[in-house]
């Protein structure tokens, strides 16, 4: 019993100690319907996300306070997870719109959409996210809901590298801000148990573990400089929340604490903020965090 109560006094001084920090947070969205997987402009002001207030999923962006929320994509399709390109022009997403998952590219000035064609690819594409010089996307190739692969084209459409293919489920690829390097979770070595998260370099090299815990870990996001990682860990009775850890996978920081949960993080560019979903209200909103970190 004691040992029970100690536990739960450190957590709420956890709490405390991380909240007391500057973790405070800002509803963004404010609507009935669900929205989620929002991202920051590179000039960080604006922001995209995906919302099924028209009874779908369609790709909406809005300025970094909330304002002037906008929808993007009017088909019937589910439009989902998009992706700033680096010059802030267009944005990248996946959609069903052929009658099956691909990919797409919008150009902001005009709404002009095309789609990418992916020649010998096996499995439908999803969470797309553009390489930092733009050239290159890096997505996971999905088989099943079991079985995924990390792939990377070029704008072009080829395959240029295909990583992670270990039979399980392998999501979620984030680029290094020098490009040399990929965040992504998979269950490759839990026996299709829970989501650990890895770092792996482009060419298939230096793969490293970085959480070793029996829950899921997944979602995460390099800080702009490199040196954090922003990811989301499975509480109790499978709520999500946010944590923060080193690049190397050290000095892990909870930073939500949330009944419903929280996650999807991505990161300003001052690494001050972190743009979450977070389920409030009966419904899933774009949050925004502010954060100090120790």
């Amino acid at each position: 019993m004691v040992k029970i109560l100690y536990t739960y006094l450190f957590i709420f001084v956890t709490a405390l100690a991380v909240y007391g920090q500057g973790a405070e947070e800002k509803i963004l969205t404010h609507h009935k319907a669900d929205d989620r997987y929002g991202s920051y402009s590179p000039d960080g002001k604006q922001i995209i996300f995906e919302s099924n207030r028209e009874g779908n999923w369609d790709i909406y962006v809005m300025n970094a306070d909330g304002s002037n929320q906008e929808r993007l994509t009017t088909r019937d399709s589910d439009d989902r997870r998009p992706d700033w390109h680096p010059d802030g022009t267009k944005i990248v997403f996946e959609s069903n719109r052929g009658g099956k998952n691909g990919l797409y590219e919008l150009v902001l000035e005009n709404l002009n959409i095309s789609h990418l064609d992916i020649k010998g690819l096996d499995g439908e594409p999803v969470f797309p996210r553009y390489s930092p010089d733009g050239k290159r996307i890096a997505f996971s190739s999905k088989r099943s809901d079991e079985e995924s692969s990390i792939v990377i084209v070029d704008r072009s459409g080829i395959i240029v590298t295909r990583l992670a293919d270990y039979g399980f489920r392998s999501f979620y690829p984030r680029w290094s801000a020098d490009g040399e390097s990929l965040l992504f979770f998979s269950r490759h070595e839990t026996d299709n148990t829970d989501d650990e998260i890895y770092s792996i370099g482009v060419d298939g090299s230096s793969k490293k573990r970085l959480t070793h815990w029996p829950r899921h870990n997944f979602c995460p996001a390099w800080s702009t400089d490199g040196s954090r990682i922003a990811y989301v860990v499975s509480m109790e009775e499978i709520r999500p929340e946010i944590y923060v850890m080193d690049a190397d996978g050290k000095n892990r920081q909870r930073i939500t604490y949330n009944e419903d949960g929280d996650t999807l993080p991505d990161w300003s560019a001052d690494n001050r903020k972190l743009l979450i979903t977070g389920y409030r209200n009966g419904n899933f909103e774009i949050c925004e965090l502010n954060i100090s970190l120790k």
